[in-house]
């Protein structure tokens, strides 16, 4: 008599910080659904992973800033003139360093009693021409998220001034370039528009840089009995752009947005959900 395999649906939340979060809806086997507390936190922190590079770079982006940053945070886009213009990556990068130390030096000059360490992600970014592919030439320059809590407003208003102030050479204070500092509005989700934006180009060459020290998400014990392959495949198909449907399920919370694939080979739905907490 043939035995029928356990076919199990993950529901797996990610939680970003105070405010963000995903929820993974996936096939597992059953030796995945019998694994211990250790087992299937390995599978949580590996679900991002199993998806294309790009598409993985940019979610595991989007994770790290919402867990990280929130509207007290800024968004800096720093150029180049043409004569500070880098030769590579490593005096590309030497510039931030310096930038940064610059960026601290002046926070412990106004000794403000609260202020953390500075936190932030980095993005150095540029492309040689290539004609054959049509790929043109891009200019160094750098896309960087920055943050430092326990400032008020006004704090937080000469910080802005000073990240554009200290993008500069050494004694001489000359500017390297530009930099346009502009505050994250997470409730507009635009932490997860500004990752995708320091990704958008795959075929560019990057560096990542990062403060020590970030946290990172969070995975509460998954739900592997209360979705069915068919009521995956409803949600997918049916319930995908259901707001309502999904705030009810997940009170508290606000619906972004759904991204559904269908594995072909397989006959099988994935499914992960976006949600950002209501303000109270």
């Amino acid at each position: 008599m043939k035995t029928t395999r356990k076919q199990y649906i993950r529901e797996q939340k990610t939680i970003c910080g105070d405010s963000y979060a995903e929820v993974d809806f996936c096939w597992i086997t059953e030796r995945e659904h019998r694994a211990g507390p250790r087992g299937k936190k390995q599978f949580a922190s590996s679900l991002a992973q199993q998806k294309r590079n790009r598409e993985r770079s940019a979610r595991l982006l989007v994770q790290l800033l919402n867990t990280n940053f929130d509207q007290r945070g800024f968004a800096l886009t720093l150029t180049y003139e043409d004569m500070w213009l880098p030769d590579d990556d490593e005096a590309a990068w030497k510039d931030v360093y310096n930038y940064l130390k610059r960026v601290r030096r002046w926070l412990t000059r106004k000794n403000w009693q609260d202020a953390t360490p500075i936190k932030w992600v980095c993005v150095t970014e540029n492309q040689e021409a290539d004609p054959a592919n049509g790929l043109k030439e891009v200019r160094y320059h750098h896309h960087m998220v920055l943050q430092v809590d326990g400032l008020t407003a006004a704090h937080r208003a000469a910080l802005r001034d000073a990240l554009e102030d200290l993008w500069c050479t050494g004694r001489s204070r000359e500017p390297l370039g530009t930099v346009n500092a502009d505050r994250l509005q997470p409730e507009h989700d635009s932490l997860e528009g500004l990752a995708k934006y320091m990704l958008k180009y795959p075929r560019r060459r990057k560096s990542w840089h990062a403060s020590r020290g970030l946290k990172r998400p969070t995975y509460p014990r998954p739900n592997d009995t209360h979705w069915t392959p068919r009521k995956l495949a409803d949600a997918c198909t049916m319930r995908v752009d259901d707001a309502d449907y999904w705030e009810r399920r997940y009170p508290g919370y606000r619906f972004l947005g759904a991204v559904p694939s269908y594995n072909e080979e397989r006959a099988e739905w994935r499914l992960y959900i976006k949600l950002r907490r209501k303000r109270r």
